[in-house]
């Protein structure tokens, strides 16, 4: 009989260097995840329209925003699985290094592991990120021009590797609306109209947004009055005439007042100081922009109803 206690020892060494070497076992990872930054451009809205797709840009190279990147089991979904998801990045600067969109430290793509991106811009601003309300403005004040530069993006859900190459495509919305006004006067052929001011009375300056589930903004503080235009603008009759720019706004439902005041000129007089007011329940979402053409009679003023166009920039 061979004697068997000098070729266990082996056979359990051998057992043992295999079993070692499939728990020391690590998967690789999948590269570095970068990201695409886009901006959603506002759409123009008129009351009374549908919806159109709105424009994309490109992110400018000489600005930068924040990111959180959460990694969750391929088998897992964002919308049932987001609070357990494991934070690969946290709420960090994304720059244009010259060839990508990266953080200092690029973070790697774990095997076997879907992606979620949320982003805000710029990385300046004051942000939060959370699965139940997603990118969250704090105590923003629309007088303060900083905030006009506010957006955010996702949260992008479960991306796949394979599906996007490591590239994550970040679609920013400007997280505040603008609201523009045009004229027209329904005047006999010999009186034109010199707008002297435009304004909108009862609104909130101040509020937090939160991205998820839907875009919201709950609004507080003071109202206050947004002037649109002062100045001296003649306008024909039957001419239409874009007044200024589009002024930032706090999105909100409320019920507005719009006065005018304006002159009537005639071929040889003038009617100084005429002041009309009209009211306007008004619902505006972030990233939109709303334009409106009040049409000027002699005694009044009303709301003309156009049809959506996009707004290019």
């Amino acid at each position: 009989m061979k004697n068997t206690r000098h070729i266990a020892p082996s056979l359990l060494a051998a057992a043992l260097l295999v079993l070692g070497s499939c728990t020391e076992k690590a998967w690789p990872d999948l590269g570095t995840i970068s990201y695409e930054p886009l901006v959603v451009t506002s759409q123009v809205m008129r009351s009374g329209a549908e919806e159109a797709q709105a424009p994309i840009n490109a992110y400018p190279k000489d600005e930068t925003f924040g990111v959180w990147v959460m990694a969750l089991d391929e088998n897992l979904s964002w919308e049932y699985g987001g609070t357990h998801a494991e934070v690969l990045v946290d709420n960090q600067e994304v720059v244009w290094n010259g060839s990508e969109w990266n953080t200092a430290e690029p973070c790697k793509w774990p095997n076997r592991k879907k992606i979620t991106v949320a982003a805000y811009s710029p990385a300046d601003a004051q942000a939060e990120f959370s699965a139940t309300n997603g990118v969250v403005f704090n105590n923003v004040d629309v007088l303060d021009e900083k905030s006009w530069e506010l957006m955010w993006a996702g949260p992008v859900c479960d991306k796949d590797h394979a599906a996007c190459g490591g590239v994550i495509n970040l679609p920013f919305t400007n997280a505040l609306c603008s609201v523009q006004f045009s004229v027209i006067p329904h005047l006999p052929e010999h009186v034109s109209v010199k707008v002297r001011s435009l304004t909108m009375e009862q609104l909130r300056h101040q509020g937090s947004f939160v991205s998820l589930p839907t875009p919201l903004w709950s609004v507080s503080g003071e109202c206050y009055t947004q002037s649109f235009f002062e100045g001296a603008e003649i306008v024909g009759p039957g001419e239409t005439r874009l007044l200024d720019t589009p002024r930032w706004l706090m999105p909100q439902m409320a019920k507005v007042k719009i006065r005018l005041v304006c002159d009537f000129l005639y071929e040889d007089a003038t009617l100084p100081d005429q002041t009309f007011e009209i009211e306007k329940d008004a619902l505006w979402e972030a990233g939109k922009q709303y334009a409106y053409t009040l049409k000027i009679y002699t005694d009044n003023i009303s709301f003309l109803h156009d049809n959506i166009t996009d707004l290019i920039d």
